[in-house]
C-alpha cells in the first residue's frame, strides 16, 4: 500500500448513542433478541422443569426432560409461556434506550463516567422493570 495514497483510518474506541441510526438499531434488536429467546427458550422451560419437580423424580435429567415433554406435549410443549416471556424484549430495547439517552443527558454536566454508569442504570432498570412488571 502506497502511504502517499493511503486513507486516514479512524478507530473508534465508543460507539456514543447519537452515533447510531435507531431507525435501524431497535427493530434489529429487538430481532437479534426475539431470535435468541426462540433458540434458547426451550432449554430454560426444561431447565424450570427440573428445578420445580418432587423429590419422586419425573424426569432424570436435562435430555429425558427434552424427550419425554416433546413426546407427550409435542414440539408446542417446549415453548408453553414463550409469548409471556417475550414482552421482556420490549423492556429490554426501554432499557438501552433509557440508559444512553440519561448517558447523553448527564454528559452534558461533565459528571464522571462512574456516575454516569450509576445513575443511568439505575433510571434504566426502575423504567426496565416498570414495563415487565
Amino acid at each position: 500500500m502506497d502511504v502517499a495514497n493511503a486513507e486516514e483510518v479512524v478507530y473508534l474506541r465508543t460507539i456514543e448513542w447519537e452515533m447510531m441510526n435507531k431507525v435501524k438499531f431497535f427493530p434489529l434488536s429487538m430481532l437479534s433478541s426475539f431470535t435468541v429467546r426462540c433458540s434458547l427458550y426451550p432449554l430454560t422451560l426444561i431447565k424450570t422443569r427440573l428445578q420445580i419437580q418432587k423429590h419422586d423424580s419425573m424426569y432424570s435429567g436435562l435430555h429425558d426432560a427434552g424427550s419425554k415433554i416433546y413426546k407427550t406435549e409435542g414440539l408446542s410443549g417446549l415453548y408453553r409461556g414463550f409469548w409471556v416471556s417475550s414482552v421482556q424484549i420490549v423492556s429490554g430495547v426501554g432499557y438501552i434506550a433509557t440508559y444512553e439517552s440519561t448517558r447523553h443527558v448527564l454528559k452534558q454536566y461533565e459528571v464522571s463516567n462512574t456516575v454516569k454508569a450509576l445513575v443511568s442504570g439505575s433510571v434504566a432498570s426502575l423504567v426496565g422493570q416498570t414495563i415487565i412488571v
